[in-house]
């Protein structure tokens, strides 16, 4: 390579080692020009590359004029904010296509070769669009899950996810299809994870929100979440105990060798240790269902003796009144209404879907050196069993199994890695954010799935519960001591409560009253358009009024970009809103060529936003009502709140009758 190209090089490959590492070491000790050859034309751009293995050329014509060819393909896709490609080739393209494409806002590109991304860093300079973060390269060998999750959510790229495409570079990557297949299944997984996550029904968030405000005053009256990070840490080893089909047989090691290990245990598994004389350490509960309190109800009372119960906020009252013995720590899952209330001390977890993400999440704030997963299948066990023998609901829960009219089974790896074993949905979403947790675990924790069943869970080491247990320790585990509050503390947390909930209401109301006018004039424009369309006088339309408009809804729609919006309402709209938002992505990215395909893309954007708008004014006034009712126990608001909202609601309704 002559000078100039490895100064490129170097240059590439400074900026991927900030953002990238592991790919720029893995790229600094590559010995080039082992599979492929690299021959310049008289045109320094036209490059090609000869597999001496497979004896064939990247590019069968000559390189440059393919890849002018391929830049006239991609200008219909000129409007795309994001794309992905399998193969990197010799570079050029995605040279041009960066330069080009002016609404790109990150550019995904999956190498199978790594040779291959050596030599096309050696003929483009992407050092800046790497250091920004605007072009991210990946070696397929060492793609996954969890490490590629975070990259494909950074920026909300699943809200394009309707049009999401996986492009094949050129044909040479058709040899790759098996990789290609894993990588599409990868990503998929993830926007379809984070696409669910939203939900499609907002009655959870209200919920939610609801008992949040609801447990409050309980909540700043017991330890916090800080506290107990610093007193939780009694053993090196933690083991989260789950229920899942394959606990049953973990149980007599897990009695034999308690003392030497922290227990935390998910809520469902507490009736089953209780029976079979464990005690847990910790017990984790993040559901907001009633059906919760049952774990508690239906066991002694004093088998809660003695135990931490980490709870969240949201948390039924049910559940709460039905811990009666032990010590109650709370934290809030990190959700915009929860933070909004600024009560640090009290932390964030829970922001997996489940009791043991949850737990994963409290030894990792507690630094444990080991965590043990038991009972973690996240699958139907070989009988079709979804729970452990002993399970409350029993073995058999109708709620994860598939329905009939599904036509393909959700099948994913196997523990031990022999073949797949049959998920459901909701497991599948415990295993996505098991995956992600562990592959952003900010230090050095072993990670053991002993579960001896069900799925595998990538970046776990896989050994069997006895010789995990045997190699412990044997020194005997104190019982965790937590320091409640002091009385000047509850007074000071009861004040800023009470002063939090009026500042979220005052907001509320100004900004749900924004929305609302926004609302009314986008019908009153499009009742209008609808008039001259009957009267067949479309050339009247006034477009510089739409245009108005459209800058008013841009307005409307960077309220999501304001930290105390997002608080105080993204938790209760997202899910409407964002399932929206997926088929508006279909409009922003639709390409205009002509004026009159320029005032049809208005229109419909348009149109679009008014069923938005409406949705998003109802989401904010059920959100405000929530409010209002679920703290009238504990906190006397002043009128102009009931005042303010019967108003509002008037005025609504007195425009849309007219």
């Amino acid at each position: 390579m002559s000078e100039s190209l490895n100064s490129r090089f170097d240059k590439n490959l400074e900026a991927l080692a900030k953002v990238n590492p592991l790919l720029a070491a893995q790229l600094k000790i590559l010995e080039p020009n082992k599979k492929y050859e690299v021959y310049i034309g008289k045109d320094p751009l036209n490059i090609n590359i000869y597999d001496k293995e497979n004896k064939v050329a990247l590019y069968p014509d000559e390189p440059l004029t393919q890849t002018l060819a391929k830049i006239k393909e991609f200008e219909s896709f000129s409007l795309y904010p994001f794309f992905y490609f399998f193969g990197f080739g010799n570079g050029i393209f995605y040279r041009l296509l960066l330069n080009q494409n002016s609404s790109l806002k990150k550019l995904f590109i999956f190498e199978p070769e790594l040779e291959l991304i050596y030599i096309a860093l050696n003929f483009a300079d992407f050092s800046e669009e790497i250091s920004t973060g605007k072009l991210l390269i990946f070696w397929t060998r060492t793609t996954d899950f969890g490490g590629l999750d975070s990259y494909l959510s950074s920026e909300g790229q699943w809200i394009y996810s309707r049009i999401y495409n996986l492009h094949i570079y050129n044909n040479y990557y058709g040899r790759y299809s098996e990789e290609c297949l894993a990588l599409n299944t990868i990503i998929t997984r993830s926007l379809e994870h984070h696409v669910i996550s939203v939900g499609n029904d907002s009655t959870d968030a209200l919920i939610g929100l609801e008992h949040h405000l609801q447990n409050l005053p309980e909540m700043i009256t017991t330890p916090s979440l800080m506290n107990f990070v610093k007193n939780a840490k009694n053993t090196e080893s933690a083991v989260i105990v789950s229920t899942g089909p394959s606990l049953y047989k973990q149980l007599p090691l897990l009695k034999k060798y308690a003392p030497y290990l922290t227990i935390f245990c998910v809520d469902a598994s507490f009736p089953i240790l209780v029976k079979h004389g464990i005690k847990p350490d910790v017990v984790v509960t993040l559901e907001r269902v009633e059906p919760t309190a049952d774990f508690y109800i239906k066991t002694p009372k004093a088998a809660q003796k003695g135990v931490i119960f980490a709870l969240t906020s949201i948390i039924h009252q049910a559940t709460t009144k039905a811990i009666t013995q032990g010590i109650k720590t709370y934290s809030m899952r990190p959700f915009g209404y929860t933070r909004f209330f600024d009560l640090k001390e009290y932390g964030y977890a829970g922001i997996g879907m489940s009791a043991a993400n949850m737990a994963y999440e409290l030894i990792v704030h507690n630094r444990f050196k080991q965590c043990i997963f038991i009972g973690q299948d996240l699958a139907f066990a070989p009988d079709g069993k979804t729970h452990s023998k002993d399970a409350i609901f029993g073995e058999n829960e109708e709620q994860y199994k598939p329905k009939e009219n599904v036509l393909e089974k959700i099948l994913v790896p196997a523990y031990g890695g022999d073949g797949f074993v049959e998920t459901s949905y909701v497991w599948r979403m415990f295993l996505n954010f098991f995956e992600k947790d562990i592959a952003e675990t900010p230090y050095e924790l072993e990670v053991i799935n002993s579960t001896e069943g069900g799925a595998r869970i990538a970046g776990t080491k896989e050994i069997p519960f006895q010789a995990v247990l045997e190699s412990l320790p044997k020194v005997k585990k104190s019982p965790i001591q937590l320091t409640p509050p002091t009385k000047a503390e509850i007074t000071t947390n009861r004040k800023q409560i009470e002063k939090k909930v009026k500042e979220f209401l005052d907001y509320g109301y100004k900004k749900k009253k924004e929305v609302e006018k926004l609302f009314l004039k986008v019908v009153k424009m499009t009742e209008e358009l609808e008039r001259l369309n009957r009267e067949n006088k479309l050339e009247k339309i006034k477009f510089d009024k739409i245009d108005k408009l459209m800058e008013e809804i841009d307005d409307v729609k960077n309220l999501f970009l304001e930290e105390t919006f997002v608080k105080v309402f993204i938790d209760a709209v997202q899910s409407y809103i964002v399932h929206q938002e997926l088929e508006f992505a279909k409009i922003v990215v639709r390409p205009v060529h002509t004026l009159i395909e320029k005032q049809v893309k208005q229109i419909d954007w348009l149109y679009a936003h008014k069923f938005w708008l409406f949705s998003l004014a109802g989401g904010m006034d059920a959100t405000l009502e929530v409010v209002k009712r679920s703290t009238k126990t504990w906190l006397k608001l002043p009128k102009k709140y009931e005042e303010g909202a019967k108003e509002i609601k008037d005025s609504t309704t007195q425009k849309n009758q007219k």
